[in-house]
C-alpha cells in the first residue's frame, strides 16, 4: 500500500520572474530545485530561512521576499522584502534615518529596522531574531548600549558588544565572531553611524 509522505506540503507558484514557496523550511536545496533563474522568491510570514539558503540566495543574486499577513482576516494582505541585517532603534534622530537610507541605496536589499521603546524590548527583539534566524547581523542603536548588551548576552545565542567606531566592530568580528553590535548613537555624526554599519555588513 502507499504510504504517507513525512515530507511538509509545498507548492510554488513559477512566472518567470519570481517564485512563491509554501514550504515551512526554506534550504538551499530547495531554492536550488525551485527557484533557480528567478529574480525573486517569495516566502510565508513564518517561513524558516536557513544561513544556507541566505548563502544560495547571495550566490544566484535572487531577493528574498516575506509575505505578510493580515491577522483580522487572514487574507495575504502584503509582501515585504527582508534582508538578514537588522537595526534595532532605541533612539531617533535625524541622522539615523539618513544613515539607514544611504545604507539602503549603497547595499543588496539594506537595513531590515524595527523601533522599541525600551533597552529590554531591543534585547528582547535581539534575541528573538536570533533564535528565529542565526544568521542575522543585528545593530542596536540605543541610550543604553551597556544595559542592551548585557541583557542579550544572557542568551547563549548572542555575542553582543558595546561598539565605539568602525575599527572596534573589526575587532569584535575578529575576535568575538559577534552577532550584535550596540552603539550609543549620541554625539556621532552621520559618516561615523555609516562607517560602522559599513563595517558590519563587510
Amino acid at each position: 500500500m502507499p504510504t504517507a509522505s513525512s515530507a511538509p506540503a509545498s507548492s510554488e507558484t513559477n512566472n518567470g520572474q519570481s517564485t512563491q514557496l509554501t514550504d515551512s523550511v526554506i534550504t538551499a536545496d530547495v531554492l536550488a530545485e525551485k527557484a533557480a533563474n528567478q529574480k525573486s522568491v517569495v516566502v510565508g510570514e513564518r517561513a524558516i530561512v536557513t544561513p544556507s539558503a541566505r548563502d544560495w540566495l547571495r550566490h544566484n543574486k535572487v531577493e528574498l521576499i516575506h509575505e505578510t499577513t493580515a491577522a483580522s482576516t487572514g487574507v495575504a494582505a502584503s509582501v515585504q522584502v527582508t534582508s538578514d541585517k537588522l537595526v534595532i532603534t532605541h533612539s531617533a534622530g535625524q541622522t539615523i534615518d539618513r544613515v539607514l537610507e544611504d545604507a539602503g541605496r549603497q547595499t543588496n536589499g539594506g537595513w531590515n529596522r524595527k523601533s522599541v521603546q525600551s533597552a529590554d524590548e531591543a534585547a528582547k527583539k535581539a534575541i528573538g531574531e536570533l533564535r528565529r534566524e542565526s544568521s542575522r547581523v543585528i545593530v542596536v542603536l540605543t541610550s543604553e548600549p551597556e544595559v542592551v548588551a548585557c541583557l542579550a548576552n544572557r542568551n547563549e545565542q548572542v555575542k553582543a558588544a558595546v561598539v565605539a567606531d568602525a575599527a572596534a566592530v573589526a575587532r569584535v568580528k575578529s575576535g568575538l565572531d559577534g552577532n550584535v553590535f550596540v552603539v550609543d548613537p549620541a554625539g556621532r555624526s552621520f559618516f561615523e553611524l555609516r562607517n560602522i554599519l559599513r563595517r558590519v555588513e563587510s
